[in-house]
């Protein structure tokens, strides 16, 4: 199959590739997520306490945020699928490494490498997508791409606590580099770089100009801002779920995965919807909504209910954030068509730089205020930033 775009793409046309790229998406976020249930097991096997275990989290968000300013240029440069393929590869064999590290400090590491090598497959697969589907198309091509990402992140959560509970934490480990690997297959046997496509050589001077690309946009600093926010705010609380359900209803990794979960199957209902949403709905109407559903899910979760009603709570909270969300992505691959990998790139790394200051921020809020109220304080931000996003941010697509 080729990369190169169709003349009038169609969705059909579009499906193969889709396909593909949502099993990298899988492979990416069941990585990504199979640390958040595993918190206080890992506390206990490091000897560590779970704000430190929490740092791991921090760190592999972190570096996912920070590699995306050289992973743009590069996929802009080799190609959207040898950057993907590449990253697929690395990804496998740090999973690989860490389900036999040793100690705390070599597990922090490799989940910070691993966030690196998982920051070069969800974005540069957004930008490819970006590259065929026309604007109008656009953010439900991604909505079905999105669903088998999610799903990655729900089998994450999920399969990790079970993994965890009945085979060991290091094999949900050894699980993730072996979804990493079959993707990479996918990758290499059904996808091939485009042909006849100018690409500059990759170079710092290359790398500059197209980040003025992107940056020449007046759109871009108030959607980069916007995104660094909605990290900060969605994502404060996951990391601490496994310990909060722990402390109020004495549950382990296997029930805190599927409450953690639960945000995935939100996710993947707005997935199937996508198309729904965006023609009854509109950019401007799912940002308000999205923002309101998060905040009335997450409030609740403030308060003490039985464990399992965590699961209802993060799949309405998972359904609205990517009401917000996926408005966001779509507005990114627009910023600047040309160096479209650069721009969603950055995206990216806004995005997960949030969701690396969001854990330290609730930490802090819990420390100083407790547990509730840090959670409610989040909730009536996430519902402000759904509200100000239409009048802050001009949304292609948007009805006049």
């Amino acid at each position: 199959m080729s990369e190169s775009p169709a003349a009038s793409p169609t969705p059909a046309s579009l499906r193969p590739l889709i396909l593909v790229l949502g099993a990298c998406g899988f492979a990416s976020t069941f990585t990504m997520r199979i640390v958040d249930p595993l918190i206080p097991t890992l506390a206990n096997e490091f000897a560590q306490t779970v704000p430190q275990i929490v740092a791991m989290v921090t760190a592999f968000s972190l570096s996912y945020a920070l590699g995306q300013p050289f992973l743009g240029p590069i996929a802009d440069s080799i190609g959207k699928v040898r950057t993907i393929l590449i990253c697929l590869i690395v990804l496998a064999t740090l999973s690989t490494t860490a389900a036999f590290s040793w100690s705390y400090e070599t597990m922090t590491l490799l989940r910070a490498l691993t966030g690196i090598a998982s920051g070069g497959v969800i974005p540069i697969a957004m930008a490819a997508i970006g590259d065929r589907a026309p604007m109008q198309e656009r953010q439900v091509a991604l909505g079905h791409f999105l669903v088998l990402m999610i799903v990655g992140q729900m089998s994450g959560s999920a399969c990790s606590g079970l993994i965890a509970t009945h085979a060991g934490w290091r094999a949900a480990f050894l699980s993730a580099a072996a979804i990493a690997i079959l993707a990479a297959l996918l990758v290499a046997f059904v996808l091939k770089p485009r042909r006849n496509v100018a690409r500059q050589p990759l170079s710092l001077s290359g790398a500059i100009a197209n980040y003025k690309t992107v940056f020449s946009n007046p759109k871009t600093k108030l959607l980069y801002g916007l995104v660094i926010t909605e990290g900060v705010l969605l994502f404060g609380v996951p990391s601490y779920v496994a310990a909060i359900l722990a402390e109020r209803s004495g549950v382990g990794p296997a029930q805190a995965g599927f409450a953690i979960a639960g945000m995935g199957f939100g996710c993947l209902v707005y997935g199937l919807l996508t198309r729904i949403l965006v023609e009854r709905l509109g950019p401007s109407l799912m940002t308000r909504v999205g923002g309101a559903i998060c905040a009335c899910a997450l409030a609740l979760f403030a308060f003490d209910w039985p464990w399992w009603s965590a699961i209802i709570l993060f799949s309405f909270q998972g359904f609205g954030f990517f009401l917000l969300h996926g408005t966001f992505q779509a507005q990114a691959t627009e910023l600047a068509p040309s160096v479209r990998g650069s721009a969603v790139a950055l995206f990216a790394c806004c995005f997960f730089l949030g969701q690396a200051i969001g854990p330290v921020v609730m930490g802090v809020l819990m420390h100083l205020i407790g547990t509730g109220a840090a959670i409610v304080i989040f909730a009536i931000a996430i519902a402000t930033l759904g509200q100000l996003t239409p009048r802050i941010l001009p949304l292609a697509g948007s009805r006049t």
